[in-house]
C-alpha cells in the first residue's frame, strides 16, 4: 500500500569512520582510567548513522553493597551513562541529558534492563535513546542504542505556533493516493476524505510546566485528539531542528506522526512541503504474500501474509519487544527475496527471485512450484520465519542475530543469513556455518537425488540448519567461534536442530518427507521409547547418533513440563547461561539455572518451579542423567551413567 511518507534525513554516509571510531576508543580507555576498582569498558559496536557507539560493553563493574543502592537500576543506569558521555560520543561542552524510563525490564534470564532517552534542554531528540543491562548478579553489562552529538548552542523556543504546525501536518495528510488500492487481502481501500473546510485547531489541553509545550486539540475530523509536542530533530550531521511532533488519528485507524520544522514562522514558509521534514504511517499493514511450502514439498502450497503477526507463532515473548516488530522480511523499495534477515539466491550466482508489485503487496507466487524460483522463496520464508520466532525467544540484535541493520539496537550488524538453494546436490546435502557475530552465516539447501525432493522444500531440515547458527552465536556468545567443538558439545549442536524442528513442526522424526521414509533421518524414533541414553555417547558412531540422545531428552522434558513454550525458552535461556563447550550435564544444569532465574526474577510461582523442575530432572533421569551422572567435561571419557532423581 503506498502512502504520503517523507524522511529528509540522509543516511547514506557512514558517520562511524576509522578516525571517528578511533577517537571514541580512545575516550573509551580515558574513562575506564576513571572508573573505580578494576571496571573497565570498551566499544563493542559503532552506529554509522550518529559516527557515535551502537554498543560499550562493561567489565568488572562493581555492585554496590547496600540493597536498596543496588536494587536502584535506574539511578545507577543514569550515573553510568553519566560516567560514559564521551565515550558515548557526547562534545564536553554538550550537556548529557537523558530522561529515564521508571519502568525497569526483566529478561527471561533475569537481566535488567533500563531504557534512557537522550534529551537536549529537556526536550526529547528523535529516535535517540540507550539501554543500559545489568545481569543476573546486578553488575552493569553495558550499554546500546545510539546518541546525537550536539556541538551548538540552540534555544528551544519555537517560532512557529503549535496550532499552525498541526495546520501544515493535517493539510499534508489529507492529501491521500488518488490511485485505487487494494490491502493484504485483495479488498479495495477506502481512503477516507478529510473535510477540512473551516477547520480550525481548537486547543483541548495544553500540559502545564512541560518543556515540550505538548498540547491536545480537538479532535475536528479525526478519530482522536490531535496532539502536539516539541522535540529535536537532527536532519543531518550538525543540523539539530527544533520541531513540532504532531500525532494524528483518522476515523479509518491510519495513524500518522508528522515533524514539522518550528524554525520559521508561518509568515515565512512559503511552501508548507518544505517545512514537513518527516511524515510516516504509524498503523501497520501486512507487506507480502508468498506462496510457499511451509511444513513440506508434501502438501500443497500455501498463500502467507508476511510479516507472520506475534500471536501467530507458537512461543511468547517474556519481555517486551520493539514497537516494529514483526520487522518486514522484505528490504524497503526492495522487491526481491532480499530481507534484513535473510539474503536468498540461487546456489553461489546472485539470482534471487522477484516478486510482483499489486497495488503495494509484494506477491511472491512462483510458477513452477518445484523450479529454482521456488527453492530461493522456500529457503527465504523459513530462515525469516526462524528470525522472528527466535527473536520472540530472545534472539536479537544483542544477542548478535543474523541481521543486516540492527537499528542501533547493539551487536554487529552487516550479517543477515546468506540463504542459497542450489539447483542439484550439493556437498552434505544441506549444511550451515556460522562466523562471528558481524559476518555471514552461510546456509546451503541442495537436492537429494535418490528421490529428486528439495531440502528448501522442508522445513525440518531449514530448521535444523538454522539452528545451528542460533546455538554457535548464543553458546559462549557471538564472538566465539569454537564453543561447541567439543565431542559432547558437537552432539548437543545435532540434537538442539532436531529438537527445534519437531518441536516446532509437533512431530518426533526428522526429515521424513525430503528422503521419502516415514522413519525419518535417524536411528530411531524421538517418542518416550527411545533407546539410548547418556551412558551410551561413547559407543556412538558419530556425532548425529549422539545429538539424537539429547534431542530426546529434550522432547522428553516437552512431553513432562507440558508446555513447550516454557521448554523451549529455558533451552534458549540456558544457551546463554552455558558455558564454552559444554557437557550434556553442564547443559542439563544451564537449564535449571534458567528455571530458577524465572523463579527470581517473579516470573513463576514458587509451585509452578517446583512442578516444572521436578519434570527436568525426571526427563534427564530418564536418559541417564540424573543428579550423579558424571563425565570428563565434554569429552567421551569417565561417562557414568544415572537414572535416578534428586530426593
Amino acid at each position: 500500500m503506498k502512502f504520503l511518507e517523507i524522511d529528509k534525513r540522509n543516511f547514506s554516509a557512514n558517520r562511524a569512520t576509522d578516525e571517528r571510531q578511533n577517537q571514541l576508543n580512545l575516550a573509551a580507555r580515558e574513562v575506564s582510567e576513571n572508573l573505580p576498582g578494576s571496571h573497565e569498558i570498551k566499544i563493542d559496536a559503532f552506529d554509522k548513522t550518529t559516527g557515535n557507539f551502537a554498543e560499550i560493553i562493561s567489565e568488572s563493574a562493581p555492585v554496590p553493597q547496600d540493597p536498596k543502592e543496588k536494587t536502584n537500576y535506574v539511578k545507577r543506569a543514569e550515573q553510568y551513562l553519566q560516567a560514559l558521555t564521551p565515550a558515548l560520543g557526547f562534545e564536553k561542552t554538550q550537556p548529557a541529558e537523558f530522561e529515564m524510563d521508571p519502568v525497569v525490564q526483566s529478561t527471561s534470564a533475569n537481566s535488567k534492563i533500563v531504557h534512557a532517552h537522550q534529551t537536549y534542554q529537556s526536550l526529547a531528540i528523535f529516535q535517540s535513546g540507550t539501554s543500559v543491562r545489568f545481569d543476573s548478579t546486578d553488575a552493569i553489562k553495558g550499554v546500546a542504542g545510539n546518541v546525537v552529538t550536539i556541538d551548538q548552542n540552540i534555544e528551544p523556543t519555537p517560532k512557529l505556533t503549535a496550532k499552525d504546525a498541526v495546520k501544515i501536518a493535517v493539510r499534508l495528510v489529507a492529501k491521500q493516493p488518488t490511485t485505487e488500492q487494494k490491502d493484504p487481502f485483495g479488498e479495495p481501500i477506502q481512503f477516507e476524505s478529510l473535510n477540512l473546510d473551516g477547520f480550525e485547531p481548537e486547543i483541548d489541553v495544553a500540559l502545564e510546566d512541560d518543556p515540550s509545550m505538548t498540547t491536545f486539540f480537538k479532535e475536528g475530523p479525526f478519530s482522536e485528539r490531535i496532539r502536539s509536542r516539541l522535540i529535536w530533530f537532527e536532519l543531518s550531521p550538525g543540523d539539530l531542528r527544533l520541531a513540532w511532533e504532531i500525532i494524528t488519528t483518522q476515523m479509518n485507524a491510519l495513524r500518522y506522526r508528522t515533524i514539522v520544522d518550528a524554525t520559521k514562522p508561518i509568515s515565512q514558509i512559503q511552501n508548507e512541503s518544505d517545512s514537513v521534514l518527516y511524515n510516516k504511517v504509524l498503523t501497520q499493514f501486512l507487506r507480502s504474500r508468498m506462496n510457499v511450502y511451509t511444513l513440506n514439498g508434501g502438501k500443497p502450497r500455501e498463500m502467507v501474509d508476511c510479516p507472520i503477526l506475534t500471536d501467530r507463532y507458537p512461543v511468547r515473548p517474556v519481555s517486551s519487544l520493539p514497537s516494529e516488530f514483526p520487522h518486514h522480511w522484505n528490504d524497503d523499495n526492495n522487491n526481491t527475496t532480499v530481507g534484513n534477515s535473510t539474503f536468498a539466491h540461487l546456489g553461489t550466482s546472485p539470482q534471487v527471485y522477484t516478486g510482483i508489485n499489486e497495488n503495494s503487496i509484494l506477491i511472491f507466487n512462483p510458477t513452477d512450484p518445484k523450479g529454482d524460483d521456488q527453492k530461493i522463496l522456500n529457503i527465504f520464508y523459513l530462515n525469516c520465519y526462524m528470525h522472528a520466532f527466535f527473536y520472540i525467544l530472545g534472539f536479537d540484535e544483542k544477542n548478535a542475530n543474523f541481521q543486516h541493520d540492527n537499528f542501533g539496537r547493539g551487536g554487529k550488524e552487516s550479517d543477515r543469513v546468506d540463504a542459497r538453494a542450489h539447483s542439484g546436490a550439493i556437498f552434505g546435502t544441506a549444511n550451515m556455518g556460522t562466523p562471528a557475530d558481524g559476518l555471514r552465516p552461510t546456509m546451503n539447501m541442495g537436492l537429494v537425488t535418490s528421490v529428486n525432493r528439495h531440502t528448501a522444500f522442508d522445513s525440518d531440515v531449514v530448521f535444523h540448519e538454522f539452528m545451528h547458527g542460533v546455538t554457535n552465536r548464543l553458546v559462549g556468545g557471538g564472538t566465539l567461534t569454537d564453543a561447541l567443538d567439543s565431542p559432547q558439545s558437537g552432539m548437543m549442536g545435532e540434537g538442539w536442530g532436531d529438537y527445534i524442528a519437531c518441536t516446532i513442526n509437533k512431530k518426533e522424526v526428522v526429515g521424513d518427507w525430503v528422503i521419502n521414509n516415514p522413519a525419518g533421518i535417524r536411528t530411531h524414533p524421538y517418542n518416550t521409547d527411545y533407546p539410548v541414553n547418556f551412558g551410551d555417547l561413547p559407543t556412538v558412531p558419530e556425532v548425529h547418533d549422539g545429538g539424537e540422545v539429547w534431542c530426546a531428552t529434550l522432547l522428553e522434558m516437552n512431553r513432562n513440563v507440558k508446555d513447550d513454550n516454557m521448554s523451549v525458552q529455558l533451552v534458549v535461556d540456558a544457551l546463554k547461561i552455558s558455558q564454552p563447550n559444554p557437557s550434556f550435564l553442564n547443559m542439563r544444569d544451564s537449564i535449571l539455572t534458567a528455571l530458577d532465574d524465572k523463579l527470581d526474577s517473579n516470573q513463576i510461582t514458587p509451585e509452578k518451579h517446583k512442578d516444572i523442575r521436578a519434570a527436568i530432572w525426571k526427563s534427564f533421569a530418564k536418559f541417564g542423567m540424573g543428579p550423579n551422572a558424571q563425565s570428563n567435561g565434554a569429552q567421551l571419557g569417565g561417562i557414568v551413567a544415572d537414572f535416578n532423581t534428586p530426593p
